[in-house]
C-alpha cells in the first residue's frame, strides 16, 4: 500500500489532507515541520510527499532542496501544497525540485488525481529499474556459465561502442490552434535552447512524431476538431513515454483532473508565469530521457542474453 507523507504546521490540513488520500487506499503519514518530516523520510522512504511550505523551523522550501541534495532522495515525487500564490513562488519551487504545485484552497479530486499521477510515475521508474538489475544479473550468470563450460575459448567480445548520443537540442512538439500563441511560445522555446516544432491541430501533432525525434509536447486542451484531451488520450496509445505538458487559458479543475487522469506530464495556465512552460518542459525532456535510456539498457541486455545462450546451445 503506496505511503505518503503529508507535512504541514497546520493539524487541520494534516487531517483534510488524510480525509482526502486514505479511503483511497493510501497509508498516511504526517509531520508538523521541517524537521520532523526530514526524520520520517530517514526513517522510511515514502512514496510522495505532500509539502507546506510556511513552517517553524525548517520550512518546506529547506525540506525540498534537502531531499533533492541527496541521492537516496533525490527522486521522491514531491507536491507543493500552499497558500502562497505570489508571483514567482511556483517557479522557485520547481526550480528547487519540486514535482508539482498546488494552491490552497484545495481541490479534494485534484490533490487525488495528482497523487495519483505521481505514483505512476514513481512506479513506471521503479519497474524499469527492477527489469534493468534482473537483466544485468542475468547477463552476469549467463556469461559466467559460458565461460565454466567452453574452456578455451576466447572471452566474449564486448558489445561494439555506440556512437555519442546526437547532442542537438531537444526537439519540442507545441500544438495550438492560435498562430500568435504558436508564436510566442516557439520563440520562448527556442531562446531557452530548443528546437520548435509547431502545428495546429490535433491531427498534425499525432503525425509529427513520425517526422522528428520529439522529446516533449506542449498541448493546448482548446481547439476545434480533435481537442487536447483528445489528442493525449491518442498520444498516450501510440507513444505512452513521451511527455505531454496540458497548456490552456482557462483554468478548470476538472480539465486538469481529466487531463492527469490520462496521463499528462503537467498541466500550465498561459499567462505572465512563461518561465513555468519553460521548467515544465526541461523536467519533461529529463523524465523521457531516464525512460529512453532504461529501455535500450534493457533492450541492450535482452540481445546479450540471447546471444549468449545461442552460443552456450553450439
Amino acid at each position: 500500500m503506496p505511503s505518503i507523507l503529508v507535512v504541514d504546521d497546520e493539524p487541520e490540513n494534516l487531517e483534510l489532507l488524510e480525509g482526502i488520500l486514505a479511503p483511497a487506499g493510501h497509508t498516511i503519514r504526517k509531520a508538523s515541520d521541517g524537521r520532523q518530516a526530514l526524520q520520517a523520510v530517514e526513517e522510511d522512504l515514502p512514496e510522495v510527499i505532500l509539502l507546506d511550505l510556511i513552517m517553524p523551523g525548517v520550512s518546506g522550501f529547506e525540506v525540498c532542496e534537502m531531499l533533492r541534495a541527496e541521492e537516496r532522495t533525490a527522486h521522491i515525487p514531491i507536491i507543493v501544497i500552499t497558500a502562497l500564490d505570489q508571483f514567482g513562488i511556483k517557479e522557485r519551487v520547481l526550480t528547487l525540485g519540486a514535482d508539482d504545485y498546488l494552491t490552497k484552497p484545495i481541490q479534494p479530486s485534484e490533490v487525488l488525481a495528482r497523487v495519483e499521477a505521481m505514483l505512476r510515475v514513481r512506479h513506471l521508474r521503479q519497474d524499469l529499474d527492477r527489469t534493468l538489475a534482473y537483466l544485468h544479473e542475468l547477463e552476469v550468470a549467463r556469461h559466467s556459465h559460458r565461460r565454466r563450460t567452453l574452456q578455451g575459448t576466447s572471452a566474449f567480445p564486448p558489445d561494439p561502442s555506440r556512437e555519442g548520443g546526437d547532442r542537438a537540442a531537444p526537439v519540442i512538439l507545441l500544438v495550438d490552434d492560435e498562430a500568435l500563441t504558436r508564436q510566442f511560445y516557439g520563440d520562448l522555446l527556442v531562446e531557452r535552447g530548443f528546437r520548435v516544432v509547431a502545428v495546429a491541430s490535433g491531427t498534425e501533432a499525432l503525425a509529427a512524431p513520425t517526422q522528428h525525434a520529439v522529446e516533449a509536447v506542449v498541448l493546448d486542451i482548446m481547439m476545434p476538431g480533435l481537442s487536447g484531451l483528445e489528442t493525449l488520450e491518442q498520444f498516450r496509445k501510440r507513444a505512452p513515454d513521451l511527455p505531454v505538458i496540458i497548456l490552456t487559458a482557462h483554468p478548470s479543475s476538472q480539465n486538469a483532473i481529466t487531463a492527469l487522469k490520462l496521463g499528462a506530464f503537467d498541466f500550465i495556465l498561459k499567462g505572465l508565469q512563461h518561465e513555468l512552460v519553460v521548467l515544465a518542459v526541461r523536467r519533461a525532456i529529463r523524465h523521457f530521457a531516464e525512460l529512453r535510456e532504461k529501455r535500450q539498457a534493457i533492450a541492450a541486455l535482452e540481445d546479450r542474453i540471447r546471444e549468449l545462450e545461442g552460443r552456450l546451445a553450439i
